[in-house]
């Protein structure tokens, strides 16, 4: 697509700002980092103007001047901006989708369980993963994406995903032979 900065934020600015607001308590702060989202957005549409997924795209630079900002200004948060930012209701999203993660990934074949779990829950990038288990980087790569696919479709089988009022999703078990 062929970045058109006027229409992009104009489209997608008041977006970006309530999802820097939930991350961000200052106003001030939530200002700066808008205007930081701009001046990138403007900087890569004049070098190369060929963004295929425009709305993942202004996410993705939100998220990371987000990271930025509290990187350089060393911040800390306080318990006020934790219950701001809604943290309750996301660390209880985060256990149960957890919990059934791994319940999830440890009843997959072991040839799919082990590198899955190498490569998204512990991070190992999948060149290393393929050293320590004795397979190809096509191999590696390929069980990775099966076990994805089954994982995938695990939780389209046993349940269902709704998003809630303050942007997360949360998973329900459907089925009572998921429970196992």
């Amino acid at each position: 697509m062929k970045c058109d900065i006027y229409t992009i934020w104009e489209t997608y600015q008041n977006d970006l700002k309530g999802y820097v607001r939930k991350r961000v308590s200052d106003v001030n702060d939530v200002n700066d980092i808008m205007q930081s989202v701009l001046i990138k957005i403007t900087n890569y549409c004049e070098t190369k103007n060929n963004v295929k997924y425009i709305k993942a795209w202004l996410y993705k630079i939100t998220q990371n001047t987000i990271i930025d900002f509290y990187k350089k200004s060393k911040r800390t948060t306080t318990n006020a901006d934790f219950e701001h930012m809604h943290l309750q209701n996301h660390q209880e999203y985060d256990e149960n989708i957890f919990v059934w993660l791994h319940n999830f990934i440890d009843n997959l074949p072991t040839e799919y369980s082990e590198p899955l779990r190498l490569s998204d829950i512990e991070g190992k990038p999948q060149k290393k993963i393929a050293e320590q288990l004795g397979l190809t980087l096509t191999a590696t790569k390929s069980r990775i994406q099966r076990a994805r696919k089954k994982l995938r479709e695990k939780f389209d089988e046993c349940g269902t995903v709704q998003p809630s009022e303050n942007q997360l999703l949360s998973y329900t078990i459907t089925k009572a032979c998921c429970l196992k």
